[in-house]
């Protein structure tokens, strides 16, 4: 019986190595066995990197620290990544000098560089790619010099510096256009220019006095200012001494120009989908967005209507006989309340108000001003009666209400507020922007003053029933939101684009706000 048994697996056996024979011979008339044996490697599986470099360039290369993570981003950093990365390369990035990239770039131990303009030297070991955004170039001087350094074409810009014994600031390795470049190449000026490694030091130089004016990109520039709040110490002058295309370059040593074409072809494809814009609009829109709004006109509007809303609090809590510490909270809620609420619904890291003591110590200030000017107004009424005193006291608080002076501070500072909201949004990232936009506006402008009749218990809010003023934050956040979306479209980003939309907003709220306090208007009623 076991031999019966034995003998009836074997011919079982048997049959199924045939049928599997057979079944791999029918598969190899549609696949080669080679194929079919061959197991996926990580070779095929990961994406092909590339060598690349970076170095401090603030908004295009930069570090962030996130959960205590340092990472690399930056404008040109993202770009290349979506780029490449739908390409099936990844890149390896390594912090160099400009100029050493350069280097790498020219003997192959590098095979990418982003940030470049045209330039006849970098055209002997470089392919280029097509232009992915422009740089405007300008000079920057010490704010006590800018009498002395001002012209109107570069034709003027470069008389100056062949007549004036003007020392010059310019990072190794850049480009600035041909005519800066023999004049910066000219030996017989070489002691005249100073060479660093980055912007930065470039800027450092030029407050040490060290130099007298260095050439920089507009945005650069605006961003290190205001990062470094160097806001007042140096200025632009004059017209743009450059202006070009900036191009991906491709070391001819390691690279071919199929991959330039290719990438180019990946550059099409990343602006016909959107995707170029959103990170331009992710990555330079809320840079330059601060940057304007760190500008010290914007500052003195934020502070008068940080005054003005403080006001408010203090005359209110003067009517309804309140403590100091109670004037203090009514005036610091319309001022930074709205803020706070906003940050809060954003989960921001830091509060806004908490990023500087300037608001509520204006704040302060603003209480103890009014707190005297009440006390020596009660001191000057002694002789009047009760009755009298309360009398000059409703008086008094209701002409600084409706006055029109205090009427004009408070809409600067809606106006501020307004255009604050919609920063905070674009910073945020939150979409569709044309909704979020508005709606921070109008909460930061307005929602501190309704919270402040909360708390006061004022059934008559005049924040919600009735007063036309957070629906002026509401107007002008949409049109400042939809400008905004409409410039993220655009191929060039210029910081005095966004100053001149800031502005038109800024006086378009003031003017409505006015408009609406003069001819008494009422928001439409349920």
């Amino acid at each position: 019986m076991l031999r019966l048994t034995s003998w009836f697996f074997c011919l079982l056996l048997t049959f199924s190595l045939v049928d599997s024979a057979s079944s791999t011979e029918a598969q190899g008339l549609t696949k080669s066995p080679a194929v079919l044996a061959q197991p996926a490697t990580d070779a095929q599986t990961k994406p092909k990197a590339l060598r690349a470099g970076w170095y401090p360039w603030d908004p295009y290369q930069y570090l962030v620290i996130q959960n205590g993570a340092t990472r690399l981003t930056g404008l040109d950093v993202e770009l290349l990544k979506a780029i490449f990365e739908k390409m099936g390369y990844s890149l390896n990035f390594d912090e160099v000098s400009w100029n050493q990239h350069q280097i790498d770039i020219e003997n192959g131990t590098r095979d990418i560089a982003a940030g470049a303009f045209k330039s006849d030297v970098r055209s002997k070991y470089a392919y280029y790619s097509d232009t992915y955004r422009t740089e405007k170039d300008v000079i920057y001087v010490r704010e006590n010099d800018a009498h002395r350094i001002q012209f109107k074409t570069t034709e003027q810009w470069f008389e100056l510096l062949n007549n004036q014994n003007i020392r010059m600031g310019v990072v190794n390795g850049f480009y600035y256009g041909p005519t800066m470049m023999a004049f910066i190449n000219d030996p017989n000026n070489a002691s005249r220019i100073v060479r660093v490694n980055t912007d930065q030091e470039n800027l450092a130089n030029l407050l040490n006095e060290k130099v007298d004016a260095i050439a920089i990109d507009e945005l650069v520039a605006g961003t290190l200012i205001w990062r470094n709040k160097w806001q007042g110490q140096v200025t632009e002058v004059g017209v743009p001494i450059f202006t070009g295309g900036i191009h991906v370059i491709f070391s001819k040593a390691t690279t071919n120009p199929a991959l330039v074409a290719e990438f180019n072809s990946s550059l099409k494809t990343l602006r016909e989908t959107g995707q170029y814009q959103e990170i331009v609009r992710t990555y330079l829109l809320p840079v330059m967005l601060d940057v304007t709004s760190g500008q010290w006109w914007f500052l003195a509007v934020d502070i008068i209507g940080t005054i003005a809303f403080a006001m408010s609090g203090v005359l209110l809590a003067r009517q309804g006989r309140y403590s100091f510490f109670g004037a203090l909270v009514l005036a610091a809620v319309p001022s930074v309340g709205g803020g706070i609420i906003r940050d809060l619904l954003l989960q921001r890291d830091t509060l806004s108000v908490l990023k500087s003591p300037l608001y509520l110590l204006t704040i302060f200030a603003t209480v103890i001003t009014f707190y005297f000017i009440f006390r020596i107004k009660n001191r000057l009424s002694t002789e009047q009666t009760p009755a009298s005193g309360a009398h000059a006291d409703a008086y008094l608080i209701g002409h600084l209400s409706n006055h029109s002076a205090v009427a004009f501070f408070d809409a600067v500072g809606l106006a501020a507020f307004t255009i604050i909201g919609v920063i905070v949004a674009v910073g945020a990232n939150v979409q569709p922007l044309w909704l979020w936009g508005p709606l921070f506006a109008a909460l930061t402008g307005a929602g501190g003053g309704i919270l402040r009749d909360v708390i006061r218990a004022d059934v008559d809010n005049p924040g919600l029933k009735g007063s036309f003023y957070a629906e002026v934050a509401l107007i002008w956040g949409l049109v400042f939101s939809l400008l905004l979306n409409w410039y993220s479209g655009m191929e060039q980003y210029y910081p005095d684009h966004i100053t001149a939309m800031v502005i038109f907003v800024l006086l378009g709220a003031l003017s409505t706000r006015m408009f609406v306090f003069h001819y008494k208007i009422r928001s439409p009623m349920f």
